[in-house]
Order: C-alpha cells, then structure tokens, then sequence
C-alpha cells in the first residue's frame, strides 16, 4: 500500500512538472496519457517533447510494478510460513495438553500406588492384602474381572475371585516336581490355567505371574474387552503386581517366622521339660559307682534316662528311646517317664509288671507313630542282682571281671505302645565287685563319621574291655573320646544316651 501511494505521488509531481514545462499546453493529451498509464495499458503516439520523459516514467512503473508483485509473493509466502507455525503451535499445545493429562493421571496413580503399597506392606495377613490390592485394581484401571492364585505346598490355589468368575479350577505338584521347576515350567502352568476361564470373542485374559526374586508366589489374571486398557492403565497394573508380589512375599515370611518362633518355643519348653526329667548325678548308690552322658543331636532329644533310690537296698535306672522329636517326644517321655516312676515306687518290684502296667496305661493315647523303646531294671543290693525288663531297647553290655569277658544281656519285647496287653518277659543276672555294665541308646551304636560308617557295637565292647580297671566315670569319659574322635566332623545325628555301672562292693 505505501509502495502504491508513492507511486501515486510520484506520477502526480512528474505530471505536474511536465504541465508546468509545456506551459499547460497539450493538457488534454497529457490528461490521457496518465490515464492510460493508471489503467496500465502503454500509449504508441507519444509526443516528441515527452518521449524521453515518458519512457523514463514508463521504466519507473515497470520497476514499481515489480518491486510490488515481489513484495506481494513475499507476503503470501510470509502468510503461509505463519499458517504453518500456527498450526504446528496448535498441534504442540494439544500434545502437551494431552501430556500433561497423561502426567497428572501418572502424578495421581503414583500417589494412589503409594498409598495402596503403605497399606499393603502394612497388613501382615495375606487375605487383607489380597483384598487391598484387587479393590486397588478396579478403581484405579476399572477392569472387568480378576482372579488371584497363590502356591500352597506344591497347590496353586484361586484366593480372590472379584468380577463374575465362576472358574476356580488349580493345579497340584509333588514338592519334589517342584523343586525342578524352571521359569519356562511356571509360565505353561499359568498358561494352561488361563484356557479354564470362559471369555467372550471380544475379552481377553491377561497373566501376570507374582514372583520376587525368583520365588514364585502365584499368578493374577485380569479378564478385560480388547484394546481398551490404555498405556497407564497396564503401567498401572503391572505396578500393582510388583506391589502385591513384595507384600505375599514380606507376609509368607513373616507368617513363616511366626511358625519358627512358635517351633522355637515349643523346643524351648521341651527342653526344660527333659531337662527337668534327666535325674541329677549320683556318684555312689548300693555298692555301685555311676556315670552318665546325655547330649541330644537338636535342641530336643528323644531319650532319657531315670534314676530313682526306693530304699538303701534297692535302686531302680531305666533308659528309653521316644519317637518323635519337639514337643510331642518330651510329652511323651515325661508321661512315660512320669507314670513309670510311680509304678516303680508303688509297685512290687517286678520291672515286666510295671512295664506291664505302662503300656496298658499310655496305648489308648498313643496313635500309629508314637512308642517308646525302654530297658527298665531293678538292682538288689543284698542279693547282688539286677533284675530287669525290655520294651524294644538295645541289650546292656556287660564286662565280667572274674571271668574277663563281655556279655550282652536281653530279653525279647515289643516298644511300649505297639500292642495293648502285651506280655513283657524278665531277665536276671548277678553281679560281682569290678563288674562293669552299660545302658546305652541306639545313638552311640549307631554314631556315624563322615564315611557314614557306624560305630558299632564290637568297638563299645573293645573300650569297656581296654578300661575295665578305670572307674565308672573314667569308663564313660573313654566311650565319648572315642565316639567324638570316630565322628570327626560328620554331623551328630541322633541323640547320644548312656549309663555305666560299675560294681565296687
């Protein structure tokens, strides 16, 4: 436009010098000229006296005209250049509008993730987190259904149906197929569970296995319509599935450190009941020198030993063996052991009676898996003899001194608890000052070293034959050096029980 009005005012002075010079002469044909260059059309009969100055004018117009409609192609370009920066200014503002949505749903999800794994790690049962973190689910994603398997000893086992899922069906391994599992094995379990759930041509069902650290805990199945989850949605979910994974995990460990605890306690209490139960030592009684060992392999043992003096011419010792380990061996043995000694100290004097007695007493409150192996005996001291019964215990091994031999005592008999009524038969036999005579468990016998080779009794034989000269104690401090010496380093793998008598009046 200012280009067009200069043009204008140049055309009016150069008119208007032209006018002046010619004197006003010729106006009319001036007055066409300048017409006809305003319509842009170019006059043929041109004056003498203006030819050169309308040639020159003429130029002038031309050079303008251009100068316009190059200015005018630029502008154009310029327009477009600014439509273009427009819309990409557009598209930029709806993609970061669009972004900043996606950021305020992740901003918000995040904040809900943190609050749903405080409560998650808070809760230290595993149905309340199961039922945390599904309810989780469905307000923050809004799938449709889901159901949750946990592995329960070798069983994968549906927890948490929510949705409309009436499939619950689960799988079941030996422990030992378990151990040998790879990934490869999980993922075709969970994948041949997924086919038992019933969807639609336009659902799918997705699996989410639940591991931490290569510890498999289960699987989550979510039932959803085809494309329809967004991007934040499964970040979502697959953030809640590391959330539900350490929350089971940090419960099952916590659940099985309570069953440690409450095992660790109850081994406590056995403990102190079979400590309470082994009898305090007794140097001397009725002409005999004693000594005794009792180490049990755990923090429990299934052996005892019992002493107990009915007069100063008789003393009573029985050994015994109880199945089982933890708390139900030490109830076992103090019931045994508890019954036993009052029989002893009411009773006749027959030790086949009072065991006897003991078995028809205890059978009913046993089941298939409990008994108890027991050598239980009687010393007279004025008669020199010992008097005794086997319930399915080990025999006493004896060194005679008048004759320097070693025996082996025994009478048949079943465990206590095997068969009700049961008959158990007597044994005698006398003995004589320097005579040596060892009750012991199957756990020195049957000591192993690291070749897994037994102790064995011809070696027990060989030691009392060595040391039949020493004391009672010196006898038994000779068995366990050899014992401890023969096992090396292998592992003591069942209780260590024995008793030695050594006659020396």
């Amino acid at each position: 436009m200012v280009y067009i009005l200069a043009f204008c005012l140049f055309i009016f002075l150069v008119s208007f010098g032209i006018l002046y010079r010619i004197k006003k002469k010729n106006a009319n044909l001036i007055i066409n000229l300048l017409r006809e260059l305003r319509n842009g059309k170019e006059s043929e009969k041109i004056p003498k006296f203006l030819f050169e100055e309308y040639n020159q004018t003429l130029d002038k117009i031309k050079e303008q005209k251009t100068k316009i409609e190059k200015s005018t192609e630029e502008l154009k370009e310029y327009k477009k250049e600014l439509e273009l920066t427009y819309n990409a200014l557009l598209i930029k503002s709806t993609q970061l509008e669009n972004s900043n949505h996606m950021l305020e749903r992740k901003i918000e999800n995040l904040s809900n993730l943190n609050s749903i794994s405080r409560a998650a790690l808070s809760v230290l049962k595993v149905e309340k987190i199961i039922n945390i973190i599904i309810d989780a689910y469905f307000v923050l994603t809004g799938v449709k259904r889901i159901s949750l398997y946990l592995w329960e000893n070798g069983t994968l086992i549906n927890k948490k149906r929510k949705g409309g899922i009436k499939f619950d069906g689960e799988v079941s391994f030996s422990m030992n197929e378990i151990k040998n599992f790879a990934r490869k094995d999980y993922q075709k379990i969970y994948a041949d569970l997924s086919k038992g759930f019933y969807v639609n041509s336009e659902e799918i069902v997705m699996t989410y296995p639940l591991n931490v650290k290569g510890k498999e805990l289960g699987v989550f199945y979510i039932i959803e319509d085809k494309n329809k989850l967004s991007y934040i949605d499964e970040e979502t979910i697959s953030a809640l599935v590391i959330q539900i994974s350490i929350a089971i995990n940090n419960a099952q460990i916590y659940r099985d450190l309570l069953i440690k605890e409450r095992i660790s306690q109850e081994l406590e209490v056995a403990a102190k009941i079979q400590r309470q139960i082994i009898p305090k030592d007794i140097d001397k009684i009725c002409g005999l020198e004693i000594a005794n060992y009792f180490e049990p392999a755990k923090e429990i043992g299934g052996d005892y030993y019992d002493y107990t003096i009915l007069d100063d011419n008789s003393f009573s010792l029985t050994i015994a063996d109880v199945s089982g380990k933890g708390v139900p061996a030490a109830f076992l043995l103090a019931l045994g052991r508890s019954i036993l000694k009052t029989l002893t100290i009411i009773g006749d004097g027959k030790p086949e009676d009072e065991l006897n007695k003991l078995n028809r007493i205890i059978f009913p409150d046993l089941s298939e898996d409990m008994f108890i192996t027991m050598f239980h005996s009687k010393y007279l001291r004025d008669e020199r003899t010992l008097y005794y019964s086997n319930a399915g215990h080990n025999p006493i091994i004896i060194y005679r001194a008048n004759t320097d031999e070693i025996e082996l005592h025994n009478v048949k008999g079943v465990a206590i608890g095997f068969i009700e009524d049961y008959k158990y038969k007597s044994g005698q036999l006398k003995l004589y000052k320097g005579d040596l005579v060892l009750f012991y468990t199957d756990g020195l016998t049957e000591a192993t070293n690291v070749e897994n080779k037994l102790f064995g009794i011809e070696n027990v034989k060989n030691i009392m034959n060595k040391n039949k000269e020493k004391s009672a104690i010196e006898v038994k401090n000779e068995i366990l050096q050899s014992v401890k010496s023969f096992q090396g380093d292998a592992e003591q793998e069942d209780d260590l029980t024995f008793v030695v008598l050594k006659v020396i009046e």
